[in-house]
């Protein structure tokens, strides 16, 4: 499913608090950043869904999957979709100078976008070797969220962009009851629940951002280190949120 280049707007993101004292937290640096624009309303969708799934258990890949909107007048409105998604597939649209936006739409690594790809496809496209990186932790009170650049991205952090992704880790189930997959349950994987920007002038000196927003425990989160002229991902940290005990 296609449609055309058209302006969107981006609400400011929302986030909900929780008592963190319960949380702890894992970091990992996948090589791979896959992600997915889908809708539920899209009867091509279903398929790319699998194949993103099919992705989850590999720790060099990590799977984001956005809800997007211009599909919701066929009849079902995505009930994860929201419009900044939209926008950032038209952002991607843009910067790869593709005329037009789709469903399904795979983006590996913000470089190179199709509607399908193999496993091989995936594992061939990773991140270059750099030393431009980001890494995403808890604050030493475990309470909030903290960025860290790296000493060579602090030299040239003007050229970068980086995004913070919350997302609920694992398959979501939604059973669609109008529109093109009436009657389907359709799956999505790590569904993206909001991305924020992050204003990367104010790090500290020792290249860490405190982020200004509390963690939810149900989600999971990661940073991606985007260049700014071709929105590009170099590298990207993944935080894993863990209930205490675990």
């Amino acid at each position: 499913m296609v449609v055309s280049f058209a302006t969107s707007s981006s609400a400011y993101p929302r986030q909900d608090d929780f008592n963190t004292a319960d949380l702890n937290a894992n970091e990992t640096n996948p090589s791979t950043v896959l992600e997915l624009f889908t809708s539920q309303g899209c009867s091509s969708c279903p398929p790319a869904n699998k194949f993103a799934a099919s992705l989850l258990d590999d720790p060099d890949a990590l799977v984001l999957s956005y809800g997007v909107t211009y599909w919701d007048y066929l009849g079902w409105k995505d009930t994860f979709g929201k419009a900044k998604f939209t926008q950032r597939q038209r952002q991607y649209g843009r910067a790869m100078r593709s005329r037009n936006i789709y469903t399904p739409q795979i983006v590996l690594n913000g470089q190179e976008h199709s509607s399908r790809y193999s496993k091989a496809d995936v594992n061939k496209v990773t991140f270059s070797k750099t030393s431009h990186n980001v890494s995403l932790d808890m604050n030493r009170d475990n309470e909030a969220m903290q960025l860290t650049l790296s000493p060579e991205l602090l030299n040239d952090y003007e050229d970068y962009a980086v995004m913070i992704v919350s997302y609920q880790a694992g398959l979501s189930d939604v059973p669609v009851k109008r529109g093109e997959n009436r009657g389907r349950l359709v799956t999505v994987p790590n569904v993206v629940n909001d991305i924020v920007p992050v204003n990367i002038e104010d790090h500290d000196p020792k290249g860490v951002i405190p982020l200004s927003f509390t963690p939810n425990k149900d989600m999971n989160y990661a940073a991606l280190l985007h260049r700014r002229d071709n929105l590009e991902i170099v590298n990207a940290a993944r935080l894993q949120t863990l209930p205490s005990g675990h």
